[in-house]
């Protein structure tokens, strides 16, 4: 007898995919899990409940009370392929209802957009990835390798208590791991509106979040000594804010300008960005855009303050809290002692409240290839890989070794983007489709590379 072969195939019903993944993602987005506190263990749930019915196995954590992890693997034919992560987080940011068009968490669907906190960051993207795995699935493709879901908490407030835990405690789970991919990238049109290009972040700026405590005599506010803690406190704020760090283009950085100079005939500076800012006036009108400086530069931005919660009453003591940007080659270290310097008063104390080792992934690897085809087969685009100024919990897993890259497959404009930690954060339907429709292909060229 003959070997039996698997059916071919099945036609995927994209309208029908596309509606279960509205109706998913506004029942998703309903689940307030802004963090803190997290309370991502319902929403872990509910994604579990679904791959379930669909017959992929899931398995939740809550690592504390109320904190939630989700991981579901859907099995390739494959034996001698590393699988790959898709990661994703439940937790949200805050949000102010009185800010916005519509309750952040209503999960609204109007205009062609579904709104709500999360729906870019990052619920809608864990919902392409969830349903590009059961579009797969149900159409009975056959991948070379292993798909596995992860969907964790508290990445907003540095993973501790999610990608974190998980990594330390449950390696298990994904030890045939070899690639994973996160937020942190996505496709751009050109300034024609007609090209796209695939941005794929291969590299984080790391965080150094600082407490600043300052200590004075405490009193009443009629007579004030001469130096008080919030006094203190502020000038060392002030020469915080005045102190400039030093300038460094990252090989990442200098590829990424020099590219799209390129694709989008560019100001011929940024073919070399690390020669053009050594002219000065260039320089000048470079790190005038805060982006831009941001991508060249480690930054230091006083976000919290807090002292005497009377207005008539002097505190004792008084803290800020400080958000500390480094670009990967930047030495903590040195940071935190520069920073000791530039403030020169040795009774303001310093604390660290999070930071760890920046590390990038290569910019050449079988999923960049994958990606890079994907982009020349769907949408006739270039890949450009790239370092994001934010950070995200790949760093986890990329100190385990696991090529990781910040890219999920969908265009989101300029406008829309700005509601990501803003106001009126929403994804278009359509765009939510077409980022489903990519991943399956993504998977597919993927899957059957070794």
């Amino acid at each position: 007898m003959g070997v039996s072969k698997a059916p071919p195939p099945q036609p995927i019903n994209w309208d029908k995919v596309t509606q279960e993944a509205t109706d998913l993602l506004s029942r998703y987005i309903q689940i307030n899990t802004t963090n803190p506190p997290g309370n991502e263990i319902e929403a872990a749930r509910m994604l579990r409940e679904k791959f379930l019915t669909d017959g992929i196995p899931a398995t939740t954590w809550e690592p504390q009370h109320g904190r939630g992890i989700v991981a579901a693997r859907l099995r390739g034919i494959g034996k001698h392929t590393k699988s790959i992560i898709l990661l994703s987080h439940m937790d949200v940011v805050p949000a102010n209802p009185k800010e916005w068009e519509v309750a952040p968490f209503s999960g609204a669907v109007k205009d062609g957009k579904i709104w709500g906190r999360g729906s870019i960051d990052d619920k809608g993207p864990g919902v392409i990835e969830l349903m590009a795995m059961l579009a797969i699935k149900r159409a009975g493709i056959l991948l070379d390798r292993d798909v596995l879901f992860v969907a964790t908490g508290d990445e907003e407030e540095g993973g501790k208590n999610g990608a974190g835990w998980f990594v330390d405690h449950e390696s298990n789970v994904f030890s045939d791991a070899g690639y994973l991919i996160n937020e942190g990238g996505g496709i751009r049109a050109l300034s024609d509106n007609k090209r796209k290009v695939y941005v794929v972040s291969v590299t984080e700026k790391t965080p150094l979040w600082l407490k600043l405590t300052a200590t004075g005599p405490a009193g009443h506010a009629s007579d004030p000594p001469a130096e008080t803690a919030v006094t203190r406190l502020v000038r060392a704020l002030d020469k915080l804010t005045e102190y400039k760090t030093p300038v460094h283009v990252i090989g990442p950085v200098n590829d990424y300008y020099r590219t799209m100079a390129e694709l989008d005939r560019g100001p011929r500076q940024l073919l070399d960005l690390a020669a053009a800012l050594k002219d000065p006036e260039y320089l000048k009108t470079f790190l005038s855009d805060p982006g831009q400086n941001a991508r060249v530069r480690d930054t230091i931005t006083p976000t919290v303050l807090s002292a005497s919660d009377k207005t008539n009453v002097i505190s004792e003591t008084a803290y800020a809290e400080v958000d500390c940007r480094l670009l990967p080659g930047s030495d903590p270290k040195t940071v935190m002692s520069d920073i000791k310097k530039v403030i020169g008063d040795d009774a303001i104390k310093v604390d660290v409240i999070l930071n760890f080792q920046p590390i990038s992934s290569p910019s050449r690897s079988p999923l960049m290839t994958a990606i890079a085809t994907l982009a020349k087969d769907h949408d006739r685009a270039t890949v450009v890989p790239s370092m994001i100024i934010g950070f995200t919990d790949s760093h986890y897993f990329r100190h385990k070794k696991i090529v990781s890259y910040g890219f999920i497959p969908v265009e989101v404009n300029p406008a829309e983007a700005k509601g990501v930690h803003g106001i009126n954060e929403r994804i278009g339907v359509k765009e939510l489709a077409d980022g489903i429709q990519r991943m399956v292909e993504l998977l597919r060229i993927f899957g059957s590379s070794r």
